[in-house]
Parts: C-alpha cells; structure tokens; sequence
C-alpha cells in the first residue's frame, strides 16, 4: 500500500492525504492543514480532493513567488486536470461517486499523475 492510501486510510481526506504523502516523499513542508476544506470535493462534492490536493503540491514545488518568475505550474496543472478527466470524464466528486470510482482509485491515479510532473 502506499503511503498516500495508508494515510487515507487513516482518516485523512483525500486532499491531506496527496499533501502529506508529498511532504514526506519530497521533503516538503506545506502545511497539511492547508488541504483540510478540499476533503470530498471542497466539502460539495465539487472538484475532487486528489486532484485540488495535487495541485496544492504541484505549486508547492513549481509555483511562483514573484511576479518576475515564470509560473511553471500553469502547464502541468493543465495536464493533471485534462489526464484526470481523460481517464473517468470528470473530475468532480459527486460525478465520481455516481461512477463508482473509489477515493482510493482517485487517489492512487492523481498520485501517480502527479509524479510525472514533480
């Protein structure tokens, strides 16, 4: 099991658990708590926890902090979202659901999506 499952599993949501799986693979530090609302769709079953827990992550390590910098996350976030959508039509939660995708398939694709591009 990975460590992304495992901390799912646990009982962190889908959004904390991309973050905290990221921060201990890449030696990140972003804030878990930060991912806490994205949890089942931004809490409406809106877009899904993985994929706004990815993209949290992604401008983590390729985001910008000034305005002269070129946003490199602009390009893979496109990608992450277009390959989500590519492989289960959506990327919203409740659509997912409908679908029978489970949390842990979301999860365990977009985790591994996401390595691609980090």
């Amino acid at each position: 099991m990975t460590k992304v499952l495992k901390f799912h599993k646990e009982g962190f949501n889908c959004a904390e658990s991309m973050v905290k799986a990221m921060n201990e693979e890449k030696k990140l530090n972003i804030p878990i708590s930060i991912a806490s609302p994205f949890g089942t769709g931004m809490s409406v079953c809106s877009t899904c926890g993985a994929v706004t827990g990815a993209l949290m992550v992604l401008g983590a390590i390729k985001g910008r902090e000034t305005l002269e910098e070129v946003n490199e996350s602009r390009r893979a976030a496109r990608e992450i979202m277009s390959r989500v959508k590519e492989e289960y039509g959506t990327y919203e939660c409740l659509e997912l659901k409908k679908k029978g995708v489970s949390c842990s398939e979301i999860i365990k694709y977009t985790y591994d999506v996401l390595q691609e591009y980090v």
